[in-house]
C-alpha cells in the first residue's frame, strides 16, 4: 500500500448535531489516531477535535455571525515544543441556532517514540471565553500488529486521472478518502460508517477482516461480512463501508478484527473505536438552519478579488482578462458563472468542486504561507501551488539542517504516477522553492544538483 505522510494541519467545517440520548458536552473534545512508519520508527498522529458551537457566540448584533480561533501546542514529555500552530474559523450564524450542533477540526504531526501531550484551546471572539482540553499521546516505541481504527461518516477510493482535491472534511489515506469526524455520528440520511485499518506484517500473509458493532454494554448489535485480504511484506490496509441503516441512536464501538497465521500460528489483532447514531429530530433541526448562502452576495469587492486571484490555476484561455474590469456586481456574476459551469451536481445548493478547491485554498494559506519584505499567501508559493493543483503527497522527507545544504523538502505522488517534487529553502527563512521535479508541467532550475550536494542528492534519490 501507500502510505500518506501526516504534515501540517486540514481544518474541516461540517455540522455535526449531537445523537439522540448522548450526553451533549459543554467542552471541546478530542481524540486521537495513530499510525506507524519504519522509515526512523516515526509514529504518524491525526488528531480530531470536536467544537461545540454552544461555545461560539454571535460576533455583533444578534444574528450575525460567529468566529472562534483554535490554538494547537504539542510538546514532548520533557516540555519540547514540537507543534505550535493556531487559526480562525468563521462560524455562519444559522448554524449558531443548531440545537447541539458543532464543528470538527482536524490536525497531524509525526513523532519519535516516547509520550506527548496535545494542548487544545479554543476562543470565541464575541466573548472572549476560551476553553480547553489536552489529550495524552504516547508514540509508538517499537512496529505494533496495526494502527488505530480511524472511522468516517463516508469513504471513497481515489479515481485514476480524476479530481484529487479533498475537502475540508476529508483525509487521505493510501489510496482511499475519508469523510472523518473524530468520532463520527451516522444520520438515518447517512447511516454508512467508513473504516479503516493498517496492519503490519513482517511477510506476506492472506487475513480474514471481520466488522461488528457493539453497544455500550458491550453486546454485539451488528456483524458485517467476512471479508479476506491480502497483506504484504511490510504491511497494507483494510478499508471499508458498513450500512447501519436501522441503528437506535446511541453511543457504540466499531470493531475490526484481522486473523492470519503467523510462524506457522494464528495471528489475530483487533482495534475499536466509538461512533454515534442520532435520530430524526436532531437531524430535522440542524437542517433547518442549515440553508445554504449565496457565497458571493454580500462579500465587498475585496473579498471577490480573493476568491478570483487562485483561479488562475483553473481558467482556460478564455476565462483570463475579462474579471478586472467589471464591476463589483458584475465581478459577483463572474464568479457565479465560472463555478456553475463546474458544478458536478447542478440542481443541488452545494457545489462540491468550489468547495474542494477553496478548502485546498485555505489549507494552502495556513500551511505554506511565507514571510519577509513582502508576505505572500500560501497559495501563490510553489509548495502551496503544488498542493493545491495535485492534493496533499503521499510522502514527506523533510531536512530542516543539513549542515553547508539548504533546508530542503522532498514530495512524492505515486497515486497516479510516480511523481517527486523537491524545495528548497534557499532563504533559510521558510521560504521554499521548487529546484526539480520529473512532472514536465512543471519547470526545473538546471543547478539543482548543484544546490542540494552529493550527501543531499544522494538521499533524495533513494527517497
Amino acid at each position: 500500500m501507500t502510505y500518506q505522510a501526516a504534515k501540517g494541519l486540514a481544518l474541516a467545517v461540517a455540522v455535526v448535531a449531537a445523537p439522540t440520548g448522548m450526553q451533549e458536552s459543554a467542552g471541546v473534545a478530542a481524540n486521537a489516531v495513530r499510525y506507524y512508519r519504519p522509515s526512523g520508527a516515526q509514529t504518524l498522529v491525526d488528531v480530531f477535535c470536536r467544537v461545540p458551537l454552544v461555545l461560539v457566540g454571535p460576533v455583533g448584533d444578534e444574528g450575525a455571525d460567529g468566529r472562534y480561533r483554535i490554538a494547537v501546542v504539542v510538546k514532548d514529555s520533557a516540555g519540547l515544543q514540537l507543534v505550535a500552530q493556531d487559526w480562525s474559523q468563521r462560524v455562519p450564524a444559522r448554524l449558531l441556532k443548531a440545537p447541539g450542533a458543532s464543528l470538527p477540526e482536524h490536525f497531524a504531526f509525526a513523532a519519535r517514540p516516547g509520550r506527548y501531550t496535545v494542548d487544545v484551546s479554543v476562543t470565541d471572539s464575541a466573548s472572549g471565553r476560551v476553553s480547553h482540553q489536552q489529550l495524552r499521546v504516547e508514540a509508538f516505541a517499537e512496529a505494533p500488529r496495526a494502527s488505530d481504527l480511524l472511522l468516517g461518516t463516508g469513504l471513497r477510493a481515489l479515481g485514476d486521472g480524476g479530481d484529487t482535491t479533498l475537502r475540508a472534511d476529508e483525509i487521505r489515506k493510501g489510496g482511499v478518502v475519508v469523510e472523518t469526524s473524530g468520532e463520527p455520528v451516522l444520520t438515518p440520511q447517512a447511516a454508512k460508517l467508513g473504516y479503516y485499518l493498517e496492519v503490519y506484517r513482517q511477510q506476506a500473509d492472506t487475513m480474514t477482516i471481520t466488522v461488528r458493532v457493539m453497544d455500550t454494554a458491550g453486546a454485539v448489535v451488528v456483524t458485517a461480512a467476512r471479508l479476506t485480504v491480502v497483506v504484504g511484506a511490510g504491511g497494507g490496509s483494510t478499508e471499508g463501508t458498513v450500512d447501519l441503516s436501522g441503528l437506535p441512536p446511541g453511543r457504540y464501538r466499531l470493531e475490526v478484527q484481522a486473523a492470519g497465521r503467523a510462524g506457522g500460528g494464528a495471528d489475530t489483532v483487533s482495534r475499536r473505536a466509538a461512533f454515534g447514531v442520532t435520530g430524526f429530530q436532531t437531524l430535522a433541526t440542524a437542517a433547518a438552519v442549515a440553508q445554504p448562502l449565496d457565497l458571493f452576495d454580500r462579500m465587498a469587492e475585496g473579498q471577490l478579488d480573493e476568491l478570483y486571484g487562485p483561479l488562475i490555476y483553473l481558467m482556460s484561455a478564455g476565462e483570463q482578462g475579462v474579471y478586472s474590469s467589471l464591476s463589483v456586481d458584475g465581478k459577483r456574476s463572474w464568479l457565479r458563472q465560472f463555478w456553475a459551469k463546474r458544478d458536478p451536481s447542478l440542481g443541488t445548493p452545494e457545489n462540491e468542486a468550489r468547495e474542494r478547491f477553496y478548502s485546498a485554498i485555505r489549507d494552502a494559506n495556513r500551511r505554506f504561507g511565507e514571510g519577509g519584505a513582502s508576505r505572500v499567501p500560501g497559495w501563490r508559493t510553489d509548495r502551496g501551488r503544488i498542493y493545491v493543483k495535485y492534493g496533499a503527497p503521499d510522502e514527506v522527507l523533510e531536512r530542516r539542517s543539513g549542515g553547508s545544504t539548504y533546508p530542503y523538502e522532498v514530495w512524492k505522488y505515486t497515486r497516479v504516477r510516480a511523481l517527486k517534487y523537491v524545495f528548497m529553502d534557499l532563504t533559510r527563512f521558510g521560504n521554499y522553492t521548487l529546484i526539480y521535479t520529473d512532472d514536465r508541467r512543471e519547470p526545473s532550475r538546471s543547478n539543482w544538483q548543484e544546490l542540494l550536494g552529493p550527501e543531499a542528492l544522494q538521499d533524495v534519490q533513494r527517497f
